[in-house]
């Protein structure tokens, strides 16, 4: 269905909204007064691999392009964009309330992945870790695939696997973080999905 102007202004307006909610971490990410840790013995096991770099990196690219595309095509733009507010807004509530920090062992090699993971950690902060945004985002985005029954429902889920995995072998998150924002990522993006079809919301969908 193609949008009309008042249907345009709305989907705009969304957009916005949803990429100014993405940059609120950017905000949250800070100390303060009191800061958990909740390291498992588990963690200690998963070894510091600075090739997942590459899926971690690539997270935001495809963060940005699913919600571009979802508007381009207007593919079920609404309940992506609104699942990306909610699971942030969920997020941030625990970021504010339950602040956690990640500690990180000095980096002592010299190779190229070596070096792009000091430059994340030199500007990424090791704080509001719980749940993992990364991987609560990237699980949003493998649902809203599922939900829409896309043929590339499959390589979501592998990019929102190796995402998760990155998370973990690049010291950036614990296992509690990760799993909790698969979780996060998944029910909220499932429960607007559904929300939307029993309220009988078309929104202007497109099928294909």
């Amino acid at each position: 269905m193609i949008r009309d102007r008042k249907t345009w202004i709305i989907d705009i307006v969304l957009l916005i909204i949803t990429s100014v909610v993405l940059l609120m971490y950017l905000v949250l990410n800070i100390p303060q007064q009191t800061i958990h840790v909740l390291q498992t013995s588990l963690d200690n096991q998963i070894p510091r691999l600075p090739l997942f770099t590459i899926p971690y990196l690539a997270f935001l690219p495809w963060l940005y392009g699913t919600l571009i595309y979802s508007f381009i095509k207007n593919r079920y733009f609404r309940q992506l964009a609104i699942s990306f507010i909610i699971v942030n807004l969920i997020a941030f509530v625990v970021y504010l309330t339950y602040q956690t920090y990640i500690p990180r062992d000095a980096i002592t090699s010299h190779d190229l992945f070596s070096g792009i993971l000091q430059f994340i950690y030199d500007h990424d902060k090791p704080y509001a870790g719980f749940p993992s945004l990364h991987s609560a985002l990237s699980s949003s985005i493998a649902t809203y695939f599922l939900c829409m029954k896309s043929k590339w429902s499959w390589l979501a889920v592998v990019m929102a696997a190796l995402v998760v995995a990155s998370t973990l072998f690049t010291k950036q998150h614990f296992i509690l973080d990760a799993v909790s924002g698969v979780g996060l990522g998944f029910v909220v993006t499932w429960v607007v999905f559904k929300l939307f079809s029993g309220s009988g919301i078309e929104n202007n969908l497109v099928k294909h």
